[in-house]
């Protein structure tokens, strides 16, 4: 039995606890589908984790094993919103055995043997109503393993999409993966290139609608050609650091969507690591900002320079190819995988390098506690709330559209957005 409460709670169990944010990551500690029963007190009282929590937490148990959660009810999270996260992230794989109160007799009876018995013997019917200061148990039991059958931290499938435009890039980029000595790995490269004779190397040519710039499909094509469950996909700009691999080891195999450090060449600039969209409307790019790496929303997603993420997920959820280049796409992908229940992390251990960044240095996500004003780069959000008035009008935006692009294209545009 695995404890994991902010202090020990359960006698006789194993305890371990971490500060509850983005970070939070006992899959990286414990095995994946290794624990009879996982429990948890008063962790899911106020965070807007409860979803990473609810993840890793199930992600431990074993085929049969049970998660325990009492919890106080709060706006957070109460008995519908626990049972709504739930059905979000794990439908049909798992039973709910007993929902509701419990008693301060049971709450206290934190011995092993005491979970057991109440998940044993638990009540066939369960009150649902909250009352003032009462504690809820949640318990279900699950019914499927979540390991993927061959899935190893040490076999990788790495993709690469290009137009021929960038060879001398490449040449780098492969060099740079042969470099992190994966024990099992291929090198699949999608678009005009040509064939290398290695033995884990995969040509695919591909130049359709390359005016247009069909990434979608290119990398669908390398999902479908993939020979292994783990898969980097990369633009012919990003060059993977030497630690990369070590610190996917470190981070574990335990992962559904996967982000990196990512840093201009030469520069400290974050190249658009960890991000949110902040919004739900695609084609509306007006809240892209930098999110700490301690910190994560349901906006987050994956920028498409690089997506690191199981195969089965990019099968269930592939790219969609009425999508071009620059149309969002890898924000309407990360949406509709996030919908599936499939969570993008932030991996604080591993890094690459980009070697182009048209964006410049991103601002930081604002939050209303900070004071009414954000605190760093007012007139580029500025610039945004014009932009977004301007484009939601179809005749103004006909008509501005032209003088924008000249403007950021501009130096003097560059140099108001960064200050």
């Amino acid at each position: 039995m695995l404890d994991l409460s902010s202090k020990p709670s359960v006698n006789g169990a194993k305890h371990w606890c971490e500060e509850i944010n983005q970070l939070y990551h006992p899959t990286g500690v414990f095995e994946q589908d290794s624990q009879d029963l996982v429990y948890s007190f008063g962790n899911l009282n106020s965070t807007k984790f409860v979803p990473i929590l609810l993840k890793e937490w199930f992600y431990l148990l074993k085929k049969d094993g049970y998660l325990v959660v009492d919890y106080l009810p709060n706006k957070t999270c109460n008995f519908q919103k626990l049972e709504e996260q739930m059905w979000w992230l794990w439908k049909m794989k798992y039973n709910i055995i007993y929902h509701g109160y419990v008693s301060t007799k049971e709450l206290k009876n934190k011995k092993t043997e005491g979970l057991i018995n109440f998940v044993k013997n638990a009540p066939s019917q369960a009150n649902p109503s909250e009352e003032d200061g009462s504690y809820f148990r949640f318990v279900c039991k699950k019914l499927v393993s979540t390991k993927i059958p061959g899935d190893d931290i040490n076999k990788w499938t790495f993709g690469m999409i290009t137009k021929g435009e960038r060879n001398e890039w490449i040449e780098e980029i492969i060099q740079a993966i042969h470099k992190q000595k994966v024990p099992q790995y291929e090198i699949i490269v999608c678009g005009t290139y040509h064939g290398r004779k290695e033995r884990n190397f995969i040509y695919i040519p591909f130049k359709e609608r390359d005016d247009k710039g069909w990434i979608t499909k290119k990398k669908n094509l390398i999902v479908r050609q993939a020979r292994y469950e783990n898969l980097c996909i990369l633009h012919d700009r990003i060059v993977l650091g030497d630690d990369w691999f070590k610190g996917v080891k470190k981070y574990g195999n335990c992962f559904e969507l996967m982000c990196v450090k990512q840093t201009l060449r030469g520069s400290s600039l974050r190249t658009g690591d960890w991000i949110t969209y902040g919004g739900s409307t695609l084609d509306m790019p007006y809240g892209i900002s930098k999110l700490d790496y301690e910190d994560w929303d349901e906006y987050v997603y994956v920028g498409g320079m690089l997506t690191i993420l199981k195969k089965h997920i990019a099968l269930e959820a592939p790219w969609d190819e009425t999508r071009y280049w620059g149309e969002f796409e890898d924000v309407e992908l990360t949406f509709r995988q996030r919908d599936l229940g499939f969570l993008a992390r932030f991996n604080p251990y591993s890094s690459v390098e980009a070697l182009s960044w048209r964006f410049g240095d991103l601002p930081l996500k604002y939050y209303p506690s900070e004071g009414f004003l954000p605190k760093d780069m007012l007139m580029r959000r500025l610039m945004r709330q014009l932009n977004k008035a301007l484009f939601s009008v179809s005749i103004l935006k006909m008509i501005f559209f032209p003088l924008i692009n000249r403007l950021v294209r501009s130096r003097i545009y560059n140099f108001l957005t960064q200050h």
